[in-house]
Order: structure tokens, then sequence, then C-alpha cells
């Protein structure tokens, strides 16, 4: 079977890598909130850190997929 211009390649959509940034993003500031307004339990701090660890990581997945897809968009405008 043929490779068409249809045919979405794996990880060519950024929205669900954008979803999970502000998914982390979302709960780690839930997170920092939480902290804020009541005393946590001594495993506290591994959730917290762990929540903003992940962000950076996720930004460093969702960063070269979105401009991968936004490259493939200036060239091929009707793929849209």
């Amino acid at each position: 079977m043929p490779d068409s211009a249809r045919t979405p390649l794996p990880l060519a959509d950024s929205s669900v890598a954008g979803r999970l940034v502000c998914w982390i993003l979302g709960a780690a500031l839930a997170a920092t909130a939480a902290d804020l307004l009541a005393p946590m339990p001594p495993w506290w701090p591994l959730v917290w850190s762990g929540l903003w660890a992940l962000l950076p990581v996720t930004l460093a997945f969702w960063v070269p997929v979105r401009a991968r897809e936004k490259r493939r968009l200036r060239e091929d405008p009707a793929a849209a």
C-alpha cells in the first residue's frame, strides 16, 4: 500500500504532547498552591519536585515535535 500525503507520521501532531505539557504544568501549579495552604506529609517534596522536574522533560519533547509540525505546515499549507 503506497504512502499517501494524508498518512499521519508518528508524532506528527503536537497536540498530545502539548496537552501533556499543560496537564503537568497545571498539576505542578496546583501542588504548589496546596503546599502553601496546608502542611504536607513527609513524602510531599518528592511529588512536588517530581512534577516540576517533568515539565522541562515534556517541553524538551514537545518543542521539536511542534517545530517539525510547523515546518510541515509551512511547506504544504493544504495539509492543515
